[in-house]
């Protein structure tokens, strides 16, 4: 009984075994160094643990993806150092342009492949920056240095592959099912209008963060040999993952206005719900097209006639059905692509939900805070060299690489500072464990079978518990620094004072980079969330300008992607997600009246496009003010004249667009003013109230 739950925190017995294949790869690759006397034998030994990963697909792409940033970093500094090497300063000044452009270049990469891009920025100065006093050395250490990590990727890759390898696509499917399972009950909640904010908005949050990390993972599937069909089909399921929270957030709204002002109605419609409802609990079991059209076929039922739209509550019953059928058809495209994965289904897919919105995801890069990091990296790398050059530290340079490379990898991150200060902090700890490696453990070792047993247990446990993602980033710096600064080689030759010299400087690089950090980046989560929202309102604004209808759909999909950016940091700053939901389905909605404009007569037109300008004069006032203002009653006064306009205009040629526009006009005043979807000109119902921040109460 003592030892009950002894063990419950231990890492699984895969992780071990992660462990010990990790470090035995590392010391492979140590030995074959020592072997071809290598001059930086644990640069080889480092690169096992940089490029590892308990997963087959991630490591084999990090290695490919290192080897390239590694020659091309060292291809750079061969060129740059002779010729820039007789002015130091226009040397500092390239090194630092050649890091932040192609640090500029990976953030535009969201997938693994950013990793090369990043690593061959801050290569170069880890090859350049040493042997500034000594030009001619340049290519010697470059080829060793791209030897040493060859050879470590080498190591890693083959080692990684044949004992204990694991599959990265299981891993996928998990990630899938549990946001399944989580939109499921996330859909259900609506459907059932039982909607607790509190536990909607968590399942919300866990749900996108779930899709976002789905991108990387999908990006690793073809480095483990899955088939072309089967990714394609994990890129189309993510492609229709994202549409669900908008479509979602639609139907709600929908629904809300049904039951406000046509109770009737909305009783009427409690069995579809329930139908609904438990199709939905079906579908995890059997997706099938027969059940699907059985529900449709329902819907398709209980749809009012194109002339019955003219009674309110018909119109509101034609909404909610019509959202409805939207959902159903996404859902139905999600469940049937995620067994078609499941069961390796290698046929052709068809979709049932077929919206000419839909799209290829278009990434949102907000280009001006990337240019702000790369401008702060690139200043900090000069800044830093010339203290470097100001002091004549002999070492120094060391600690303006460790700036460059810790100012590199958190760039994207919009609050860098705490990170950096992490790896300060591991790095520090490194320094004293590599000391007591190299001053206590390594002078009583005398062949390498000794130093592989004093290595083993800490490098194996410390390696185990890179697998946990909490540790991560701590062991992983922990054990990768250490290796570095304990500076293995053929013959023990070690002195204090060199040690010390030679290995502080990398934690002096770090707490130059994380204080210079605080400085020029003081802002964090908050900013980024106030910029994605103004970038929302000028994309709005661009949909009520005239443009082809391929550059709004282009346009609508990027804010799909945005919006997946923007939830996020929302949560992070305890501010309400649905505001952002509910810009994306205004510009949804103007995408759709664009669609189904040029298909009426000519005065309906007219107010519909007057309704088009009046939403973009409104975001523009908002921009102009900074903040979300009360929408204008006369913009509402507006819809409400198009939609009764609409009504007496049912040609033949124009019946369906008019029905089309209808739904989009609805969906757009219930966007932009939850719970008024109609005005009654007989009784015009009152606008509901606004908070200071312009968010309806």
């Amino acid at each position: 009984m003592i030892f009950k739950g002894f063990f419950s925190g231990m890492p699984p017995a895969r992780d071990w075994f992660y462990g010990v294949r990790t470090f035995a790869a590392s010391m492979i690759a140590l030995y074959i160094a020592l072997i071809l006397q290598m001059p930086r034998p644990y640069w080889a030994m480092a690169t096992v643990y940089i490029v590892s990963n308990p997963f087959v697909g991630p490591t084999s792409s990090k290695a490919l993806y290192r080897a390239v940033g590694t020659f091309i970093g060292a291809a750079g500094a061969v060129l740059m150092v002779p010729l820039f090497v007789q002015t130091p300063l226009l040397l500092v000044v390239m090194i630092a342009l050649w890091t932040g452009t192609l640090l500029f270049l990976s953030l535009h990469l969201r997938t693994a492949n950013s990793y090369a891009l990043m690593l061959a920025g801050y290569t170069l100065p880890m090859i350049a920056l040493p042997v500034v006093d000594n030009p001619l050395a340049v290519f010697d250490i470059a080829s060793a240095r791209t030897q040493e990590i060859f050879l470590g990727i080498i190591c890693a890759a083959v080692v990684g592959a044949v004992f204990w390898p694991r599959r990265l696509a299981p891993v996928l499917s998990g990630s899938t099912d549990k946001w399944f399972a989580e939109a499921t009950a996330y859909s259900d909640r609506f459907l059932a209008r039982e909607v607790p904010a509190q536990e909607v908005g968590a399942l919300r949050s866990s749900m996108v963060m779930t899709f976002n990390s789905l991108e990387l993972m999908i990006g690793q599937l073809p480095h483990e040999g899955v088939r072309p069909q089967i990714v394609r089909n994990t890129k189309k399921l993510r492609g229709r993952m994202i549409h669900l929270l908008p479509v979602i957030d639609a139907l709600d709204d929908a629904l809300i206005a049904l039951e406000r002002r046509a109770p009737a109605q909305a009783a009427e419609l409690q069995p579809m719900l329930a139908l609904a409802r438990e199709w939905l609990q079906g579908t995890a079991r059997d997706a099938s097209p027969a059940r699907w059209s059985a529900l449709r076929n329902e819907l398709d039922r209980l749809q009012p006639t194109a002339d019955a739209l003219d009674d309110r509550r018909q119109l509101l019953l034609s909404n909610v059905l019509y959202r409805l059928r939207e959902w159903v058809d996404l859902w139905q495209d999600c469940r049937s692509l995620q067994h078609a994965i499941l069961n390796e289904d290698l046929s052709s897919w068809r979709a049932v939900y077929r919206h000419w919105r839909l799209g290829r995801l278009t990434p949102f890069l907000d280009r001006g805070l990337m240019l702000y990091s790369v401008f702060s990296t690139v200043v900090a790398i000069i800044v830093a060299s010339l203290l470097w050059m100001l002091l004549g530290w002999s070492n120094g340079g060391s600690a303006v690489i460790m700036a460059a490379v810790s100012c590199s990898f958190f760039a994207a991150m919009d609050d860098p500072a705490p990170q950096i200060y992490r790896f300060f902090f591991w790095t520090a700890m490194s320094v004293i464990f590599a000391s007591l490696y190299v001053f206590l453990v390594l002078p009583n070792l005398h062949d390498f079978p000794m130093l592989v047993l004093a290595f083993a247990v800490p490098f194996i446990c410390v390696g185990t518990l890179t697998v946990q993602p909490q540790f991560y980033l701590g062991t992983l710096l922990t054990i990768v620094n250490t290796s570095s600064f304990i500076s293995i080689q053929s013959t023990y030759d070690a002195d204090f004072l060199t040690f010390i010299n030679a290995n502080l400087a990398g934690p002096v690089g770090l707490l130059f980079a994380f204080i210079w950090t605080l400085v020029f980046r003081p802002f964090g989560v908050e900013l980024a969330a106030k910029r994605l929202t103004r970038f929302s309102w000028h994309d709005i604004v661009s949909l009520t300008q005239p443009g082809t209808l391929a550059e709004h759909r282009h346009m609508g999909v990027q804010m799909l992607d945005r919006l997946m950016q923007h939830l996020p940091r929302l949560a992070q700053t305890g501010q309400d997600s649905g505001s952002a939901l509910r810009d994306l389905r205004v510009a949804l909605s103007l995408l759709d009246l664009h669609a189904y404009l040029p298909r009426i007569p000519v005065a309906p037109r007219a107010l519909l496009e007057h309704v088009i300008v009046e939403v973009g004069e409104y975001f523009r006032a908002c921009l102009k003010a900074n903040e979300r203002l009360p929408v204008p009653e006369g913009m509402l006064k507006t819809m409400d004249q198009a939609r009764r306009t609409l009504r007496h205009h049912d040609q033949d040629d124009s019946g369906d667009a008019r029905v089309q526009l209808l739904h989009a006009l609805a969906g757009l005043r219930m966007a932009l003013l939850p719970g008024v979807e109609i005005v009654d000109p007989v009784n015009e119902q009152e606008q509901t109230p606004y908070g200071i921040d312009g968010a309806p109460l």
